[in-house]
């Protein structure tokens, strides 16, 4: 529990700079660019996804700089949520399907026999069934 506790505060602390990140940008690029609020965020996510579709550029040489900024400072936040998440799945999620893999396996191992035998008793049945052809 105290492994689930450290990796939730960390992924709580991680979205908490990621939506600071996007408001202090949301509020640069429409000061020093004149974009709209959605045309920030917009850019924002294009920018910190990595996707970059290039139809908002900034043209001043503040927003160019602030971009390379938020281009460091926004990968590198999503990678370490990403990360994080990864990591809190592995030690938490993964931990319960492979007990219910093992089960299943388990119960798989114990009905082998019971298939052999069905299989057996079928041959032997076929065996029995065959009449000889007198000639």
């Amino acid at each position: 529990m105290p492994y689930e506790r450290n990796t939730t505060r960390n992924i709580a602390m991680t979205i908490i700079l990621i939506i600071a990140l996007y408001m202090v940008s949301i509020f640069f690029y429409h000061k020093f660019e004149g974009w709209e609020y959605l045309d920030a965020a917009y850019f924002i996510t294009a920018s910190i996804t990595t996707i970059g579709y290039g139809d908002f550029v900034p043209k001043t040489d503040e927003g160019k700089l602030f971009t390379i900024f938020l281009a460091f400072t926004g990968i590198s936040l999503a990678f370490i949520l990403i990360t994080t998440i990864a990591s809190y799945r592995e030690k938490t999620i993964d931990k319960h399907i492979e007990d219910k893999f093992s089960l299943l396996k388990k119960l798989s191992i114990l009905q082998r026999p019971v298939e052999k035998e069905k299989k057996r008793n079928k041959e032997r049945e076929k065996a029995f069934t065959k009449i000889p052809k007198a000639e």
